[in-house]
C-alpha cells in the first residue's frame, strides 16, 4: 500500500506541471477577456485615480478641524547706534534757578537675542461651510463612479465585438472551405468534360478563376483573423496563442431583456450627482457672513544676552555711559484663547460666490435635460435598428435557402451538361454571398442588441448571451 501511494504522488508530481501549462494554454473564455480588459484598461485606470484624488479631498476636509502644532525660532544680533543734541537750557526750581549746558553725545548698543515659540491652533466652528463641502464632494465623487460605468460598458461592448469577430470568422472559413469543397468536385466534371469535348477551354477556365477568387477570399480571411486576435491581445493583455485558440460560436440573440427607459444610463445618474454637489456648493457660498471660530494657545521663550550700551562722550553728572546686562528672560511666555473673524462686508464676494454657485446648479440641470433628450432619442434609434435586424436575418436566411437550393439544381445541372460552367460559377457566387450576409446579418444583430442595452444602461456580462 505504501509503494502504490509513493507511485501515486510521483506521477502527479511528474505530470502537474503540463496539466497546469495545457490550462494556461486553453482558450479564454468571453467573461475572461471582459475581466482582464477592464483591469488593464489605461483610461479607465486614471478616472479610477481621479476617484481616489476626489476621496484624499474630503479626507483633507475631515482633517480641518485637527489641531495643527508648530515650532517657530529665531536668532538676531542687534546693533543700534543713536546721536543726542540738546542744547543749554535753564529752569527754576522752587525759585532757585537751575542751568543745564548743552549736550552732544551719541550712545551705540549691541544684543543677542533669542526667541522660539509652540502654537497650536484648532478651528472650532466654520459656520457651516466644510459640512456642505464634505457632502459637495460626496456627490461629486458619486457622480465619477457612476461614469466608470460608461466605460466599462464602452469595453465590454469592444472586447464582445472583436469575439463575434472570431466566431464570423469562423462561420465564414466554412462557408469557404464549403465551396471549395465542391470547386474541388465540379473541377473534376470540369476536366472531364474537356477532355470529351463536351465544354470548351474557355468554360473550363472559369472553374480556374472560381477557385483562385476563392483562395483570395482565403487570404483574406486570415488577415482579417490576424487582425482581430491581435486587438483582443491589444485590449486584455492575453497571448496571442491563446486567444487563436477560441472556438466561439456566432448566434443570435433570442430574448433581449433591456429596460426600456434611459434613467439607469451611467450619463443619467452622474448628473443627478453633480447637480446636488453643485446644491451643496451653494450651501457652502452661503456661510460667508457667519463668524468663523477658532482656538489658539502658544508657549514661548523669550532671551536678551549679552547686551551693551555705550556712550560715546562723556555727559553731565554721569559721565561716559558704559551699561551691561548679561540676559533678559521672559519665560513661560504663555497664552491661551478663543478668537473669531465675522465678516461683515466683503465687497459683494461673497454674495458673487453664491450666484455663481447657483448658475452652476441651472447649468448641470440643463445638460440633464438636454442628456435625457438626446438618451431617449438614440433609445428609439436601437430599438429600431435591433428590430430592423431581427427581421433582416429572417430575410437573409430566406435568401441563403433560396441561393441554396438554385447551386443545388445548378450543380445537378452542369453534371448532365445542361449548363455551362459560368452559371454554375454564378450560381456558387450567389449562394456564398448569401450564406456571407446572413452571417454578417447575425453578427449585426448582436452589436444592435450590445447598443440597445448601452442605451438603457443594461449592457453587463451577465446580460451577453
Amino acid at each position: 500500500m505504501k509503494s502504490s501511494a509513493v507511485l501515486f504522488l510521483l506521477i502527479a508530481f511528474t505530470f502537474s506541471p503540463f496539466v497546469l501549462s495545457a490550462q494556461n494554454r486553453a482558450a479564454p473564455s468571453l467573461e475572461e477577456l471582459i475581466d482582464k480588459a477592464l483591469l488593464k484598461d489605461h483610461v479607465l485606470a486614471n478616472k479610477k485615480l481621479d476617484i481616489e484624488s476626489s476621496n484624499l479631498e474630503l479626507k483633507q476636509l475631515k482633517e480641518v478641524y485637527l489641531p495643527t502644532a508648530d515650532i517657530s525660532g529665531k536668532y538676531a544680533f542687534l546693533a543700534n547706534s543713536a546721536e543726542l543734541g540738546i542744547p543749554a537750557s535753564s529752569f527754576s526750581l522752587n525759585g532757585a534757578a537751575i542751568n543745564l549746558p548743552d549736550i552732544n553725545a551719541g550712545f551705540s548698543s549691541q544684543a543677542n537675542l533669542f526667541k522660539t515659540d509652540l502654537t497650536v491652533s484648532a478651528l472650532l466652528y466654520t459656520g457651516g461651510k466644510v459640512p456642505a463641502l464634505k457632502k459637495a464632494l460626496k456627490e461629486k465623487t458619486k457622480a465619477q463612479t457612476a461614469l466608470l460605468e460608461t466605460d466599462r460598458q464602452q469595453i465590454i461592448t469592444d472586447v464582445s465585438k472583436a469575439y463575434d469577430q472570431l466566431a464570423l470568422l469562423k462561420q465564414v472559413k466554412i462557408v469557404l472551405d464549403e465551396s471549395q469543397d465542391r470547386l474541388d468536385i465540379n473541377a473534376k466534371t470540369a476536366d472531364k468534360a474537356l477532355g470529351y469535348g463536351l465544354i470548351t477551354k474557355y468554360e473550363h477556365q472559369k472553374i480556374e478563376v472560381a477557385k483562385a477568387q476563392l483562395s483570395s477570399r482565403r487570404l483574406e480571411y486570415e488577415g482579417k483573423k490576424n487582425l482581430i486576435l491581435h486587438q483582443l491581445e491589444m485590449f486584455t493583455g492575453v497571448e496571442i496563442e491563446r486567444l487563436a485558440a477560441i472556438d466561439n460560436e456566432l448566434l443570435s440573440f433570442n430574448l433581449l431583456d433591456a429596460g426600456q427607459s434611459v434613467q439607469n444610463r451611467p450619463e443619467m445618474k452622474a448628473l443627478n450627482f453633480s447637480i446636488a454637489a453643485y446644491e451643496y456648493k451653494v450651501k457652502a457660498a452661503q456661510t460667508w457672513w457667519i463668524p468663523k471660530i477658532q482656538a489658539a494657545s502658544s508657549l514661548g521663550y523669550l532671551n536678551i544676552f549679552n547686551t551693551k550700551l555705550t556712550g560715546k562722550e562723556a555727559l553731565p553728572i554721569v559721565g561716559v555711559l558704559n551699561l551691561r546686562a548679561d540676559k533678559f528672560e521672559i519665560v513661560p511666555n504663555f497664552n491661551i484663547g478663543v478668537g473669531f473673524k465675522w465678516d461683515i462686508f466683503t465687497g459683494f464676494k461673497g454674495e458673487r460666490d453664491v450666484q455663481h454657485a447657483r448658475i452652476d446648479v441651472r447649468k448641470a440641470e440643463n445638460e440633464k435635460v438636454d442628456a435625457e433628450e438626446k438618451l431617449n432619442l438614440l433609445l428609439l434609434k436601437t430599438k429600431t435598428d435591433f428590430s430592423n435586424a431581427v427581421a433582416e436575418i429572417q430575410v437573409k436566411e430566406k435568401e441563403k435557402q433560396i441561393a441554396g437550393n438554385a447551386l443545388e439544381q445548378a450543380g445537378k445541372e452542369f453534371k448532365l451538361g445542361l449548363i455551362k460552367a459560368a452559371d454554375l460559377i454564378g450560381a456558387e457566387t450567389d449562394y456564398q454571398n448569401a450564406a456571407l450576409q446572413k452571417l454578417q446579418a447575425v453578427f449585426n444583430q448582436r452589436q444592435a442588441a450590445l447598443e440597445l442595452l448601452k442605451a438603457t444602461g443594461s449592457l453587463t456580462k451577465a446580460s451577453i448571451h
